[in-house]
């Protein structure tokens, strides 16, 4: 097992190349919370390659895609062996990803 952990600064400048067109639509559903949520989903990516101990490649962030399950929690397309927890306030965010 391996845990990756990160934490984002909500007002930090998040390149919107590193989403997908879905979790682009699902930041943009959210409203007034969508830099919250943009923050969160940016540090999923960061935690999961953090797990893999390969280092955060930022060029690859766009590989991983978080989608949300119909009860809204939040899991990595890109491999079902992930468990991921996203959580965040007004300015911060932070999300742990667990590889088994």
């Amino acid at each position: 097992m391996k845990i990756g952990i990160d934490i984002v600064d909500v007002d930090r400048v998040i390149p919107r190349q590193v989403f997908s067109n879905h979790e682009l639509e699902y930041i943009h559903g959210k409203g007034i919370t969508a830099d919250q949520t943009a923050a969160g989903l940016f540090a999923a990516k960061e935690a999961y390659f953090k797990a893999l101990g390969t280092g955060i490649q930022i060029s690859k962030l766009s590989e991983i895609e978080i989608c949300h399950s119909e009860l809204g929690t939040p899991y990595y397309k890109n491999n079902p062996h992930a468990t991921l927890s996203i959580s965040h306030t007004e300015k911060i965010a932070v999300a742990v990803c667990i590889l088994i």
